[in-house]
């Protein structure tokens, strides 16, 4: 089940004598719907602390399980995001930041690949209400030649990387479009998106569709303040490469100019800055971080 992200509560009680004049309206706050009181003047500062508790951002990470996207996780918590994230099974770092970041962090189980897991994540209690953000990182890389793969592969590889990542922005946008608040979206894409890389064909065009998408969401929902970009990491220290042959390793490391692999950390930044106000006059384009292999 799904843990509250919201530790704020304030209520008012009202005087007997009807003194003090309130108005009353329900609001949506991640999933809780609360009352939210406007009194007199001397209780301004009630209303105020309340709002900014309510103004701290939200944001979706998906797959923050390991890698990549823990390591966004833990950024943006570190710099006062609440996080949601989702992935298919709890991790040590799950629990870490669980322990960590308390009032600020929310994990929950789901499959981005089984559809009917998909869309009950969606339509659970609020989940995808008052987002700020949203990191499309979730995928996985299915290596071989084309026709070795199998349609089961092929199909699973486009359900995660791009189906899944389509149907939570549908999402994400109309709870964005409710607020009335824009947002930032970035996805998470590849340079296999633009370099021919060989094996790696179907995770490819998963990738290379995200950089279309975001361009056309950014004209269609520019206007109304949400903003759409990806990120296209070069090849990073993670699971994947650390167990490569040394003989593989050293070739990825010679054809990147800096002379080395991409660490993690190296990325998040680039996902933090278009999350942020400082990228509020980006949107519709790519950020490449690969250490100069497109040069």
């Amino acid at each position: 089940m799904l843990k509250t992200m919201v530790p704020f509560v304030w209520s008012h009680t009202l005087p007997a004598s009807g003194a003090v004049q309130a108005e009353q309206q329900d609001v949506l706050w991640t999933g809780k719907v609360g009352r939210r009181v406007f009194c007199s003047e001397e209780d301004d500062w009630k209303v105020k602390s309340m709002e900014m508790a309510q103004g701290q951002k939200r944001v979706l990470v998906t797959g923050g399980s390991r890698g990549l996207g823990a390591a966004i996780c833990r950024r943006l918590l570190e710099e006062g995001w609440q996080v949601v994230t989702v992935s298919r099974r709890r991790s040590p770092v799950i629990e870490e930041l669980e322990q960590t970041f308390p009032e600020g962090f929310s994990w929950t189980a789901c499959d981005l690949g089984d559809g009917r897991a998909l869309d009950e994540f969606c339509r659970t209690g609020g989940v995808l209400e008052g987002l700020d953000g949203f990191v499309a990182n979730a995928a996985i890389g299915t290596d071989g030649l084309l026709t070795l793969l199998s349609e089961e592969e092929i199909r699973r590889t486009i359900e995660i990387n791009l189906t899944s990542t389509i149907l939570l922005t549908r999402q994400v946008v109309k709870g964005m479009l409710n607020r009335g608040q824009g947002g930032s979206v970035v996805f998470l894409s590849s340079v296999a998106a633009v370099t021919g890389l060989r094996g790696l064909s179907v995770y490819a065009a998963t990738k290379a569709a995200l950089l279309g998408f975001a361009r056309a969401l950014a004209r269609e929902y520019g206007g109304r303040g949400i903003r759409f970009n990806c990120v296209l990491p070069g090849f990073l220290e993670t699971e994947m490469t650390r167990g490569l042959e040394e003989g593989q390793r050293a070739r990825l490391i010679r054809r990147t100019p800096l002379g080395r692999l991409g660490e993690v950390e190296d990325v998040v930044g680039a996902v933090v800055y278009l999350l942020s106000e400082e990228g509020r006059f980006v949107t519709g384009t790519e950020v490449v971080v690969d250490g100069g292999l497109r040069a």
